[in-house]
């Protein structure tokens, strides 16, 4: 008897601890005007974590129904997190673009999304894979601005 009591008030305890832990990783919906998912992700505190899944802005966009767009957290500092947003081709996954933005930390997740800006180098790749073009971006205040603009020769 002395065991079973023991393991129960084990249990207990280990039930109530998890109950009183708070919850930090938050699945996250956003949706737009019309109703439709904008993006599903994971926010914790002032920022996304993980990877953020992005869908078409309205429901009879055809160029996004072939493809996949999400972006990948990757970094933080003090006031910003950073993502490579991939966007592939559903049915082959191929590669179509990528490019890194960056986010302001917020504790609102759709304004601290909305803040993103582009930085760095953004390819674009032909369908057989090769690179098409690239731009490079340079952030100024609260906004992005193309420094760069490269088209490749095929």
């Amino acid at each position: 008897m002395n065991n079973q009591t023991y393991f129960l008030s084990l249990v207990l305890s280990f039930l109530l601890l998890n109950s009183c832990t708070d919850k930090k990783d938050l699945s996250l919906h956003i949706y737009d005007k019309n109703g439709f998912i904008k993006l599903d992700g994971k926010f914790r505190n002032d920022q996304f974590v993980d990877t953020i899944y992005v869908y078409k802005e309205k429901d009879n966009d055809i160029y996004n129904d072939h493809f996949d767009t999400f972006i990948k957290i990757d970094s933080s500092n003090d006031r910003y997190f950073y993502g490579v947003e991939i966007v592939q081709e559903k049915n082959t996954n191929k590669l179509f673009s990528e490019g890194l933005y960056r986010f302001k930390k917020m504790k609102d997740p759709k304004k601290s999304y909305e803040s993103k800006l582009k930085t760095g180098y953004f390819r674009f790749y032909n369908i057989d894979g090769s690179l098409h073009s690239k731009k490079l971006y340079r952030i100024k205040e609260d906004s992005s601005y193309v420094v760069e603009d490269i088209k490749e020769d095929n």
